[in-house]
């Protein structure tokens, strides 16, 4: 926990117990986690930890840019221990939400238009690979074919 401690010192938050191990869960869990999945992992760990401590722990963390809070399903917010810009893919049978490395022009912080831009969320939606996987269905292609492109497609095989 010395490089969670370091972190918290490094942005003048004080390294309690608490803080160190919720920022540690949360870091260390690349699956985008609830507050009600934090808090049963945590429990375990801090009795006394209540729902309330944790997310306004979490608050403070994403106010420091320690994690992202992320929204991609308006009813459930989840945490995301990467705070670096970066895309989402949210699969709509198993509800997992995963890490996704695009070449973004827009992806990044700066400005556009003479608007400053302090944060990107990205995300798509889709069927996750493993749940096309269980299903048995054939991977999507990687590009689809536009309306113009399969209209020249199709004249081709005609002729």
């Amino acid at each position: 926990m010395n490089s969670v401690r370091d972190i918290l010192t490094s942005r003048g938050i004080k390294p309690t117990f608490q803080r160190l191990t919720i920022l540690a869960a949360v870091t260390d869990n690349r699956a985008h986690a609830t507050i009600r999945q934090l808090h049963a992992a945590l429990v375990k760990k801090i009795p006394t930890l209540s729902k309330t401590t944790l997310y306004s722990t979490l608050e403070l963390f994403a106010a420091e840019g320690l994690v992202r809070i992320l929204t991609i399903d308006p009813g459930e917010v989840r945490f995301d221990g990467i705070p670096t810009p970066h895309h989402h893919f949210a699969c709509s049978a198993c509800g997992r939400i995963l890490d996704i490395e695009i070449l973004c022009a827009s992806g990044r912080a700066g400005r556009i238009n003479g608007h400053r831009i302090d944060e990107v969320h990205g995300y798509f939606r889709g069927i996750c690979r493993d749940c096309l996987a269980k299903a048995g269905a054939a991977p999507a292609p990687i590009h689809k074919l536009t309306p113009t492109k399969r209209r020249k497609a199709s004249h081709a095989q005609s002729h």
